[in-house]
């Protein structure tokens, strides 16, 4: 998950909210009803419920799959198989997450093994880096052994290269 704070900020402000929903219930009218005809303190007690466990689920959530995405991608770059992916053909699917188009990339990877093949890559691929996907330049790249589908374009690692000429 992205270190921004707004991951933080937002979970502890409902909690916040959630546990003045929770006194608010406990300090309730004994016999008050909310407009539909319901005891306001369970209201305000599910509520107060509500508001401090679905923000802090959601934000687990989050950060157990940004885990172990992270995860996949170390694994496949220390136990893969490296090679070199040129691009023969790029596709945009139309689907654009927080301004960045995502695109299918069909590579021709060559292993460092020699075996060579062909895998469909879709990511979201920041416009920065189209620079570096031309078809007369060869991409680093890391293949599952087991799974020659699942491989990760590694990008920053180019550009990085590529800051250095």
């Amino acid at each position: 998950m992205k270190k921004q704070p707004v991951f933080y900020i937002l979970p502890v402000i409902f909690s916040i909210v959630g546990i003045g929903m929770l006194i608010g219930g406990y300090t309730a009218a004994p016999g008050s009803l909310t407009d539909d005809g319901y005891p306001l303190n369970y209201f305000l007690y599910a509520m107060g419920g509500f508001f401090i466990l679905f923000p802090l689920a959601l934000t687990g959530l989050m950060g157990y799959f940004s885990r172990r995405n992270i995860q996949n991608i170390a694994d496949l770059k220390s136990r893969g198989i490296r090679g070199k992916a040129r691009v023969m053909n790029i596709q945009r699917t139309g689907v654009s997450i927080n301004d960045i188009p995502q695109v299918i990339l069909q590579l021709r990877i060559t292993t460092d093994t020699g075996e060579q093949f062909v895998v469909n890559y879709k990511k979201c691929i920041d416009p920065i880096y189209y620079n570096l996907i031309t078809p007369e330049k060869d991409l680093s790249v890391f293949v599952n052994r087991e799974n020659k589908n699942e491989v990760y374009l590694d990008l920053e690692a180019e550009w990085a290269k590529l800051a250095k000429e």
